[in-house]
């Protein structure tokens, strides 16, 4: 079909275009109601065609931390779009700052260095092939429920429920094992997950081990209480590498910098971060490992190397989006907060469709299940979630059985906000049992 560039846009059949020669396999595909985004603002998102805007609890999966087009931010990006673009190989001054920061949020006794790459796949992948190298070892443990990203290292780590791994048209879980992952919601202990991780470090040359502190992609799956530092402890025990995933989770969204200090967990080998922390307009991602590790890596010929892995104009927005979190505490307040939001929210509870409303700070979610075998259903999320669409609340499905439904409001929202967010969800519960009778 010839499309005309002076036409209207309510003239161009844009439906036909999407299906004619959009690729039908990301998750566009999720809502059966066609959407065109033309306008965001905080927790809203407009739409081509519909008066009314859509409620946003996704966030682009805790990508856009402070909501859409948040003002502060939006300043901070035009400021830097116009200092500097793209220059090969130099390390800029925000580089620099950036870097220090961060190597000092993890600690202040020891010394890390950060390595900027784009997306959180390709910083799984870099932590992945660090392990490797430092160690001279191959395998890799990770969790039942973890999502690390779908490159192919990131994707040998994820949970088979979560990434088809026959799509990579090679055995790419070689050398990768998994364990259950000891939750607050599930019967998996922290003996019984402990016992089989030494088992493999015992039995395999096990170079490190891949954890999210809160499941983000399993849908908040949070961990029992001693699990991260128990775990910490082994792997300096057992002289493996610890990397410690915070994409999803980190930057806030859980209620601080980094979630893993919540739990006790001191001086982990590599951390990681990227989705939210450049606000949401450059994806950039922070490689965070003690300095020893980047020691041997060759200077010529590095894999450690990518066009825009260090970015002007994204490490200039996050560079000075790390200020402006200091300087406005942005984070300060969010745990207490989320626990207001939780308790106004513990209606969901009172659904026989609903069990294990959870969170911590601002990640929260629970799962729809059928109400006579409380098993989970995936046929019943997806209705929920089409339910709220119709009520313009824009919310998804995931986890391993995809009948999880987080929650996921911007880190600055008010108390106001809040109370719209509730008031919503309570008219899409009610239309969802509606249809569901």
């Amino acid at each position: 079909m010839k499309v005309d560039n002076n036409m209207s846009v309510s003239e161009i059949d844009y439906a036909s275009i999407k299906d004619t020669y959009a690729c039908p396999c990301d998750e566009s595909k999720m809502y059966d109601k066609f959407l065109m985004p033309v306008k965001s603002k905080g927790m809203w998102v407009w739409f081509d065609g519909e008066e009314e805007p859509y409620l946003d609890l996704v966030l682009n999966y805790s990508s856009v931390n402070f909501g859409h087009c948040y003002p502060p931010i939006v300043k901070i990006v035009k400021e830097v779009i116009e200092r500097v673009d793209q220059i090969h190989s130099f390390h800029s001054k925000d580089k620099l700052e950036l870097s220090e920061y961060l190597a000092k949020k993890v600690s202040t006794d020891e010394n890390y260095k950060v390595y900027f790459n784009i997306g959180g796949s390709a910083a799984v992948s870099d932590a992945i092939r660090l392990c490797r190298h430092t160690t001279g070892k191959k395998c890799m443990i990770s969790f039942d429920g973890s999502f690390h990203g779908v490159s192919s290292a990131a994707a040998s780590v994820a949970d088979d429920r979560l990434v088809a791994k026959e799509q990579y048209g090679i055995p790419i879980s070689d050398y990768t094992f998994s364990v259950p992952f000891p939750g607050k919601h599930n019967d998996v202990t922290i003996s019984d997950c402990l016992e089989k991780i030494e088992k493999l470090i015992s039995e395999n040359d096990i170079a490190g081990i891949i954890v999210e502190p809160i499941q983000g992609a399993g849908g908040f799956i949070i961990p029992k209480d001693s699990f991260l530092l128990e775990l910490s402890n082994l792997c300096k025990r057992c002289d493996v590498k610890l990397i410690i995933d915070e994409i999803q989770v980190g930057f806030g969204r859980a209620g601080s910098f980094f979630v893993y200090q919540q739990y006790g967990v001191k001086n982990p080998d590599i951390v990681l971060l990227s989705k939210s922390i450049a606000g949401g307009y450059f994806p950039v991602s922070a490689v965070i490992a003690r300095s020893d590790f980047f020691a041997n890596v060759p200077l010529r010929g590095t894999a450690f190397q990518a066009t825009f892995n260090n970015s002007s104009l994204g490490l200039g927005i996050a560079n000075q989006l790390m200020k402006l979190v200091e300087k406005e505490k942005i984070f300060d307040g969010i745990l207490e907060k989320g626990k207001v939001f939780l308790e106004k929210l513990s209606f969901l509870s009172k659904s026989p469709y609903v069990a294990n409303l959870r969170g911590v700070g601002l990640a929260i979610a629970f799962d729809i299940v059928d109400p006579l075998s409380k098993l989970p259903s995936d046929k019943l999320a997806k209705i929920f979630v089409s339910q709220c669409l119709k009520e313009h609340v824009i919310s998804y499905a995931c986890g391993v059985n995809f009948n999880s439904v987080k929650i996921i409001p911007s880190l600055v929202v008010t108390n106001e906000e809040i109370d719209i967010i509730t008031e919503r969800l309570g008219r899409c519960l009610q239309s969802f049992h509606d249809h569901v009778k």
